[in-house]
């Protein structure tokens, strides 16, 4: 099963740098979007680098509207 982050090897061959500081230059100068570990490891998100890559495209969706409020009120006159 695949990760939801980019191994090291799949960035490297991405970016074509094995070095972080270049993988993350790299990164900046084409606005990927990514977060640091603490050892400065620039984390992408396998699904973000499929749709920059142009693998997967992303889709509007509209979201399903509220149901409508119902038309009727509980009758608590009898409740003691």
């Amino acid at each position: 099963m695949e990760a939801e982050i980019l191994s090291d090897e799949e960035l490297a061959h991405i970016t074509g740098y094995k070095a972080r500081a270049y993988q993350r230059r790299w990164l900046d100068d084409r606005q990927w979007l990514y977060v640091e570990s603490r050892g400065k490891r620039p984390l992408v998100g396998r699904m973000y680098a499929r749709m920059k890559l142009g693998v997967i495209t992303p889709t509007n969706i509209t979201p399903t509207p509220l149901p409508a409020a119902p038309v009727w009120t509980p009758d608590f006159s009898r409740v003691n």
